[in-house]
């Protein structure tokens, strides 16, 4: 079997694709990657073949004014509201839509020389959709998390329309859901979808992988460890102006506990010289080695930041600052494995005030376990491999020649 996976814009959102393709390499397939140049070296690290395609876009430049809390941002952002919210939504001159625009013309001509039997992509990766139906092969779209798909705005004539019709396909023959969607959460995180689901574990892939020897040799059961972690998009858009690592790092380095620090360089420069309990990682350090020995992760509330403290058992305090942020700090509070603090009355004495609460009352640690332990049950990677291939047993499905 020949599969393409196809990734866009920022590491992230291929990380959680990773341990798919590991899965597929191991059982014998053939693994292709295409993904913008600049995500080349995420691709190889992780041990699977890269294909560069379209132009490199700059994240920051594309997604500025793009990326923002779940509101409107004004009276001309169209969207449907939902309380004092409103819900996002794909627009075409959006930074969705420039991505799927850089990328589409190679990947398809790509697709066209490789023959894939089946096209895995990642949510709003409109180019993988639009590719699996010129193709005329399934689709498979891989979650991140929590289905932050089932609250958007898409108007597909607008969005989809003229991408599509750039490679010959009618609109109404793009699934943007795929012929199959992989879901790696459990209920009651899980959202339901009217779309054919396998479900999956999560595998945490947080990127090259290094064990300091800080964190063996002093990892002992009496030490009360927290970690702060900002994710990879926030330092790689450059948002200004929203609450940011530095203060959540003052804030909690009142607290009489190690505060271990996981940012990208960029973010730690920020941090200025840390007070004596606060423990800066001087590397990248990858969050699936240092959770175990965490009490609780405070951070942004990213997809795969979210998914690999559920998948470890630790509790979570998020800070939801953009998007879908919100909506997974939502998502895993259903499940009393976290919480969260949103709003203009997040500050320091708040953010202290709910993690000592995490942190004391054992309500929390049991739910991030329970949590842990519905991920394990699911289906490994390895356990998908065959209904991959039964789906790719179906054939082309009327592709242009």
């Amino acid at each position: 079997m020949r599969v393409l996976m196809a990734t866009w814009g920022w590491r992230s959102h291929f990380f959680p694709l990773v341990p798919l393709g590991w899965a597929l390499q191991a059982a014998g397939h053939q693994v292709r990657v295409a993904a913008r140049p600049g995500l080349v070296d995420a691709v190889t690290s992780a041990g699977l073949t890269a294909v560069p395609v379209g132009v490199d876009l700059d994240f920051a430049t594309v997604f500025s004014g793009q990326i923002g809390p779940v509101a409107a941002r004004s009276p001309t952002h169209a969207a449907t509201a939902t309380g004092n919210r409103m819900k996002p939504e794909i627009t075409p001159d959006g930074g969705v839509v420039r991505y799927a625009d850089a990328m589409l013309d190679d990947l398809v001509a790509f697709g066209r020389a490789f023959r894939p039997d089946l096209v895995v992509y990642e949510p709003f990766n409109l180019a993988g959709a639009i590719t699996a139906a010129a193709l005329g092969v399934p689709g498979v779209r891989h979650l991140w998390g929590p289905d932050s798909g089932t609250e958007l705005d898409l108007d597909p004539e607008a969005v989809v329309g003229p991408l599509a019709a750039r490679v010959g396909v009618p609109t109404d023959r793009v699934d943007l859901d795929g012929t199959l969607t992989i879901d790696p959460c459990p209920a009651p995180m899980r959202v339901p979808v009217a779309v054919p689901t396998e479900p999956t574990r999560f595998v945490p892939y947080n990127g090259v992988s290094v064990l300091p020897d800080w964190l063996w040799r002093d990892c002992g059961p009496d030490r009360d460890r927290i970690c702060v972690t900002w994710g990879t998009m926030m330092a790689g858009a450059e948002l200004t102006g929203l609450l940011g690592a530095p203060q959540v790092v003052a804030a909690l380095a009142a607290l009489d506990l190690e505060v271990v620090v996981a940012l990208d360089a960029g973010q730690r420069d920020q941090l200025g010289e840390p007070p004596p309990n606060v423990r800066v990682a001087a590397a990248p350090l990858a969050l699936h080695l240092v959770l175990p020995t965490c009490r609780a992760l405070v951070h942004q509330g990213g997809a795969g930041t979210t998914m690999t403290a559920a998948a470890l058992g630790v509790p979570q305090l998020v800070l939801p600052q953009v998007s879908d942020q919100h909506f997974n700090a939502a998502r895993l509070a259903a499940t009393g494995a976290g919480g969260y603090l949103d709003g203009s009355a997040v500050d320091g004495p708040a953010i202290r005030e709910r993690l000592t609460d995490l942190l004391h009352d054992r309500s929390w640690t049991d739910a991030a376990h329970r949590l842990r332990d519905a991920i394990h049950a699911r289906p490994a990677p390895a356990d998908l491999v065959p209904a991959l291939e039964r789906l790719a047993s179906r054939g082309r499905v009327g592709a242009p020649p």
